[in-house]
Protein backbone atom coordinates (compact mmCIF):
# COMPACT_ATOMS: atom_id res chain seq x y z
CA UNK A 1 0.00 0.00 0.00
CA UNK A 2 1.41 3.41 -0.97
CA UNK A 3 1.33 6.32 1.40
CA UNK A 4 -1.50 8.01 -0.50
CA UNK A 5 -3.72 4.89 -0.33
CA UNK A 6 -3.71 4.60 3.43
CA UNK A 7 -7.23 5.31 4.87
CA UNK A 8 -6.00 7.91 7.36
CA UNK A 9 -4.04 9.66 4.61
CA UNK A 10 -7.03 9.69 2.21
CA UNK A 11 -9.23 11.20 4.90
CA UNK A 12 -6.62 13.84 5.74
CA UNK A 13 -6.17 14.74 2.06
CA UNK A 14 -9.93 15.06 1.61
CA UNK A 15 -10.00 17.58 4.44
CA UNK A 16 -7.05 19.38 2.88
CA UNK A 17 -8.85 19.65 -0.48
CA UNK A 18 -11.92 21.09 1.23
CA UNK A 19 -9.95 23.66 3.20
CA UNK A 20 -7.69 24.55 0.26
CA UNK A 21 -10.65 25.53 -1.92
CA UNK A 22 -10.17 29.11 -0.65
CA UNK A 23 -6.65 29.30 -2.12
CA UNK A 24 -5.75 30.35 -5.68
CA UNK A 25 -5.52 27.38 -8.02
CA UNK A 26 -1.75 27.54 -8.49
CA UNK A 27 -1.13 27.79 -4.74
CA UNK A 28 -3.58 24.97 -4.10
CA UNK A 29 -1.85 22.72 -6.64
CA UNK A 30 1.58 23.49 -5.23
CA UNK A 31 0.45 22.74 -1.69
CA UNK A 32 -1.13 19.45 -2.69
CA UNK A 33 2.02 18.37 -4.54
CA UNK A 34 4.28 19.14 -1.61
CA UNK A 35 2.04 17.25 0.79
CA UNK A 36 1.69 14.21 -1.52
CA UNK A 37 5.45 14.02 -1.94
CA UNK A 38 6.00 13.99 1.80
CA UNK A 39 3.29 11.37 2.37
CA UNK A 40 4.52 9.16 -0.45
CA UNK A 41 7.96 9.08 1.14
CA UNK A 42 6.59 6.93 3.94
CA UNK A 43 5.71 4.12 1.51
CA UNK A 44 8.90 4.41 -0.53
CA UNK A 45 11.07 4.02 2.56
CA UNK A 46 9.34 0.79 3.45
CA UNK A 47 7.94 2.16 6.70
CA UNK A 48 4.35 2.15 5.55
CA UNK A 49 2.86 0.97 8.81
CA UNK A 50 -0.01 2.72 10.57
CA UNK A 51 2.22 4.39 13.17
CA UNK A 52 4.44 5.87 10.45
CA UNK A 53 1.45 7.42 8.68
CA UNK A 54 0.08 8.78 11.92
CA UNK A 55 3.47 10.29 12.68
CA UNK A 56 3.85 12.06 9.33
CA UNK A 57 0.29 13.41 9.54
CA UNK A 58 1.03 14.75 13.00
CA UNK A 59 4.15 16.45 11.66
CA UNK A 60 2.13 18.09 8.89
CA UNK A 61 -0.46 19.35 11.37
CA UNK A 62 -4.12 19.94 10.71
CA UNK A 63 -5.25 20.73 7.14
CA UNK A 64 -6.84 23.93 8.43
CA UNK A 65 -3.58 25.21 9.89
CA UNK A 66 -1.61 24.17 6.81
CA UNK A 67 -3.98 26.01 4.47
CA UNK A 68 -3.97 29.07 6.71
CA UNK A 69 -0.18 29.15 6.63
CA UNK A 70 -0.09 28.62 2.87
CA UNK A 71 -2.59 31.43 2.35
CA UNK A 72 -0.66 33.81 4.57
CA UNK A 73 -3.55 34.46 6.92
CA UNK A 74 -2.63 32.29 9.87
CA UNK A 75 -3.17 34.02 13.21
CA UNK A 76 -1.98 33.14 16.71
CA UNK A 77 -4.24 30.45 18.16
CA UNK A 78 -4.91 32.46 21.34
CA UNK A 79 -6.25 35.40 19.34
CA UNK A 80 -8.21 33.23 16.94
CA UNK A 81 -9.95 30.65 19.07
CA UNK A 82 -9.37 31.53 22.71
CA UNK A 83 -10.66 35.04 23.44
CA UNK A 84 -10.65 36.19 27.05
CA UNK A 85 -13.44 34.59 29.04
CA UNK A 86 -15.95 36.87 30.72
CA UNK A 87 -15.18 35.46 34.15
CA UNK A 88 -11.49 36.26 33.67
CA UNK A 89 -12.13 39.95 33.05
CA UNK A 90 -11.43 41.86 36.21
CA UNK A 91 -9.41 39.08 37.80
CA UNK A 92 -5.95 39.65 39.30
CA UNK A 93 -4.51 37.68 36.36
CA UNK A 94 -6.18 40.03 33.87
CA UNK A 95 -5.63 43.24 35.84
CA UNK A 96 -2.06 43.95 36.86
CA UNK A 97 -1.26 45.59 40.16
CA UNK A 98 -2.51 45.40 43.71
CA UNK A 99 -5.99 46.60 44.79
CA UNK A 100 -4.59 49.92 45.97
CA UNK A 101 -7.94 51.64 46.45
CA UNK A 102 -9.27 48.88 48.68
CA UNK A 103 -6.19 49.25 50.84
CA UNK A 104 -6.74 53.01 50.93
CA UNK A 105 -10.38 52.57 51.98
CA UNK A 106 -9.44 50.25 54.86
CA UNK A 107 -6.77 52.73 55.93
CA UNK A 108 -9.34 55.54 55.76
CA UNK A 109 -11.76 53.65 58.00
CA UNK A 110 -9.04 52.89 60.54
CA UNK A 111 -7.93 56.51 60.43
CA UNK A 112 -11.49 57.67 61.12
CA UNK A 113 -11.70 55.75 64.39
CA UNK A 114 -8.24 56.99 65.44
CA UNK A 115 -9.35 60.57 64.75
CA UNK A 116 -12.52 59.98 66.75
CA UNK A 117 -10.53 58.67 69.73
CA UNK A 118 -8.43 61.84 69.93
CA UNK A 119 -10.31 64.88 71.31
CA UNK A 120 -8.20 67.24 69.21
CA UNK A 121 -9.26 65.60 65.91
CA UNK A 122 -12.71 64.19 66.69
CA UNK A 123 -14.38 66.98 64.70
CA UNK A 124 -12.94 65.72 61.38
CA UNK A 125 -13.52 62.03 62.10
CA UNK A 126 -17.09 61.92 60.68
CA UNK A 127 -15.90 63.10 57.26
CA UNK A 128 -13.34 60.30 56.93
CA UNK A 129 -15.84 57.78 58.31
CA UNK A 130 -18.57 58.86 55.86
CA UNK A 131 -16.34 58.74 52.76
CA UNK A 132 -14.88 55.36 53.72
CA UNK A 133 -18.31 53.82 54.34
CA UNK A 134 -19.65 55.04 50.99
CA UNK A 135 -16.65 53.62 49.14
CA UNK A 136 -17.11 50.26 50.86
CA UNK A 137 -20.74 50.11 49.69
CA UNK A 138 -19.72 50.98 46.13
CA UNK A 139 -17.01 48.36 45.88
CA UNK A 140 -17.33 45.55 43.34
CA UNK A 141 -14.70 43.39 44.98
CA UNK A 142 -16.38 43.10 48.37
CA UNK A 143 -19.56 41.04 48.53
CA UNK A 144 -22.73 41.79 50.57
CA UNK A 145 -21.36 39.94 53.60
CA UNK A 146 -18.09 41.88 53.52
CA UNK A 147 -19.91 45.18 53.13
CA UNK A 148 -22.27 44.38 55.98
CA UNK A 149 -19.35 43.47 58.22
CA UNK A 150 -17.52 46.70 57.33
CA UNK A 151 -20.60 48.84 57.98
CA UNK A 152 -21.19 47.13 61.34
CA UNK A 153 -17.57 47.39 62.46
CA UNK A 154 -16.84 50.93 61.26
CA UNK A 155 -20.22 52.45 60.43
CA UNK A 156 -21.99 51.44 63.66
CA UNK A 157 -19.29 50.38 66.11
CA UNK A 158 -16.76 52.85 64.75
CA UNK A 159 -16.91 56.64 64.76
CA UNK A 160 -20.60 56.90 65.84
CA UNK A 161 -20.04 54.68 68.89
CA UNK A 162 -16.81 56.42 69.86
CA UNK A 163 -18.26 59.91 69.60
CA UNK A 164 -21.65 59.16 71.14
CA UNK A 165 -20.39 56.80 73.85
CA UNK A 166 -17.44 58.84 75.05
CA UNK A 167 -17.60 59.17 78.82
CA UNK A 168 -20.68 56.99 79.20
CA UNK A 169 -18.83 53.94 80.62
CA UNK A 170 -16.88 53.66 83.88
CA UNK A 171 -13.10 53.76 83.46
CA UNK A 172 -12.57 50.03 83.94
CA UNK A 173 -15.36 49.08 81.56
CA UNK A 174 -14.25 51.61 78.97
CA UNK A 175 -10.78 50.06 78.87
CA UNK A 176 -12.23 46.59 78.24
CA UNK A 177 -14.61 47.89 75.58
CA UNK A 178 -11.81 49.91 73.99
CA UNK A 179 -9.53 46.89 73.72
CA UNK A 180 -12.35 44.78 72.29
CA UNK A 181 -13.13 47.44 69.69
CA UNK A 182 -9.49 47.76 68.64
CA UNK A 183 -9.21 43.98 68.20
CA UNK A 184 -12.44 43.94 66.21
CA UNK A 185 -11.36 46.82 63.95
CA UNK A 186 -8.04 45.16 63.20
CA UNK A 187 -9.65 41.76 62.54
CA UNK A 188 -12.24 43.25 60.18
CA UNK A 189 -9.55 45.26 58.40
CA UNK A 190 -7.46 42.12 57.79
CA UNK A 191 -10.55 40.31 56.51
CA UNK A 192 -11.39 43.11 54.08
CA UNK A 193 -7.82 43.27 52.80
CA UNK A 194 -7.78 39.51 52.23
CA UNK A 195 -11.10 39.64 50.40
CA UNK A 196 -9.82 42.51 48.24
CA UNK A 197 -7.50 40.00 46.55
CA UNK A 198 -10.37 37.66 45.63
CA UNK A 199 -10.05 37.06 41.84
CA UNK A 200 -13.58 38.02 40.82
CA UNK A 201 -16.02 40.90 40.96
CA UNK A 202 -18.65 40.48 43.65
CA UNK A 203 -21.37 42.65 42.16
CA UNK A 204 -22.28 46.05 40.81
CA UNK A 205 -20.35 49.10 41.85
CA UNK A 206 -16.98 50.77 41.39
CA UNK A 207 -14.13 48.64 40.04
CA UNK A 208 -11.60 49.51 42.70
CA UNK A 209 -8.13 48.69 41.36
Amino acid sequence: MSGLDHPAVREWLARLDTEASVLPEDRRTELRSLVEEQLATVGREGAGDHAAYERVLAELGSPEALVAEAGGYAVPPVDAVDPPREEDVGSPQADAGAPRLEVAVVALLLTSVVLALLPATEAVAPAAWFVGTILVLLSRRWGPGDKGLAVLAFGVLGVPLVLLGRGELPTGASVVVGVALVVMWLAVSLHLLRRAWTPRDEGRGLRMR
